[in-house]
């Protein structure tokens, strides 16, 4: 067996998806393994279609195994979604690499970077340029100038390329045996409005199925049949707005340590936040408040977010628990069977499984579970309570 692992979100799963599975299996890969990514993204927004229709798509798209990362690592910054995600590949104990997509498609140039990041100046500059108010990302770039030049401060802009690095960053810090291998992303640049043929950017193609305009090109066949099922049936699509009045009445009602208690919280953004959010009547008005230079857009939808799901710094601080199973097919079903022996985590098939594990493992099911039912408030159609306990495994 020669299994690769993805860290994914498949919002939706589409045709640079497609072509990511591909290029594994040209790349040797008899067996591929996806930790996704549950019904909250990376960007702090919620996926639009929910996490059992998308773990379908990905199977019937030629993904074997999709395992679930956690809501406390799937809405965290760059790098704590990437320490989440090489963690579980790690943790099956049979994963030989690690796949993904970048714009520099170089990973020999993705690890200079990534032990520049680790070094004693680089931290040096950074430290810095915090200090004198620069973002993050743009305390980055000039510490990599500075470093590097010019050239590395401009891979390092591109998005999936600061992802890729947090990859083999997180590789290194848990001392996996995980191989990186990376290529050049296909067909359309991040959140790019504008597609090339048949490729067009998941932001894209979450816009056209929210406007109800054609989009059926841009994915493959089966995965079209899914949303377009899920939209009938009115579980899709769900949008951030959907949340207004949630996110709302949550901010307006939190004491104030559970103000202090949420994931990465600085420089008084918490009582910004509460001030804000008690005149504040719509989520565009809110971010527009309370934006700051060192809290860009993305960071404070992440935080909005966890606070509505009742996400703690606490809950941050803990580990993956336990290896989800979401679905599977022969060949997963080949690797689950590998997993018996080699797993460093508990793997979980039912819910049920849960009760036999730590406090920590408990509670990080409860976040889930919590996600779950949240969502759940914001579909077309309400959906029902408990499912992180009910929806079956995905079998194909």
């Amino acid at each position: 067996m020669n299994l690769f692992s993805v860290i994914s979100e498949f919002n939706p799963f589409h045709n640079g998806h497609n072509y990511l599975v591909k290029s594994m299996r040209e790349q040797g890969a008899t067996h591929i393994a996806a930790i996704m990514s549950g019904n909250f993204t990376q960007r702090g927004e919620p996926a639009i279609i929910d996490k059992y229709i998308r773990t379908k798509a990905a199977l019937e798209s030629g993904v074997d195994l999709v395992l679930l990362l956690p809501v406390t690592y799937s809405t965290a910054s760059a790098e704590q979604y990437a320490f989440g995600g090489v963690t579980i590949a790690d943790a099956l104990g049979c994963c030989n690499s690690l796949f993904f997509g970048s714009e520099c498609g170089d990973i020999k140039k993705l690890e200079k970077i990534c032990a520049t990041f680790e070094s004693i100046e680089f931290k040096a500059w950074f430290a810095g340029y915090v200090s004198s108010n620069e973002s993050y990302a743009r305390a980055i770039e000039l510490s990599l100038t500075n470093m590097l030049g010019s050239e590395y401060a401009d891979i390092i802009r591109a998005p999936n390329n600061l992802l890729a690095v947090e990859y083999v960053k997180a590789i290194r810090d848990i001392g996996s045996s995980l191989i990186p291998k990376t290529i050049v992303r296909s067909g359309v640049a991040h959140d790019s409005k504008i597609p090339n043929e048949s490729y067009a950017s998941a932001s894209f193609i979450r816009s056209l199925i929210k406007s109800n305009s054609s989009y059926e090109k841009f994915v493959p066949k089966r995965s079209y049949e899914l949303i377009q099922n899920a939209i009938r049936q009115k579980s899709a699509p769900v949008d951030f707005s959907n949340f207004e009045k949630l996110i709302i009445y949550r901010l307006r009602t939190m004491t104030e340590n559970e103000y202090k208690e949420l994931p990465n919280i600085s420089e008084g953004i918490e009582n910004r936040l509460r001030n804000v959010s008690l005149n504040a009547t719509t989520l565009e008005e809110l971010f527009d408040k309370i934006k700051t230079k060192r809290y860009p857009n993305s960071r404070l939808r992440r935080l909005v977010l966890r606070a509505l799901l009742h996400i703690t710094d606490n809950d941050c601080s803990s580990k993956p628990q336990y290896i989800r199973v979401l679905g599977f097919n022969e060949r997963g079903k080949e690797i689950l069977r590998e997993m018996r022996t080699t797993a460093k985590l508990p793997v979980i098939m039912k819910a049920q499984d849960i009760k036999a594990l730590s406090l920590e493992a408990k509670r990080q099911f409860e976040c889930e579970s919590i996600a779950d039912d949240i969502y759940a408030l914001a579909l077309p159609k309400t959906g029902k309570f408990g499912k992180n306990f009910t929806e079956n495994i995905i079998i194909r």
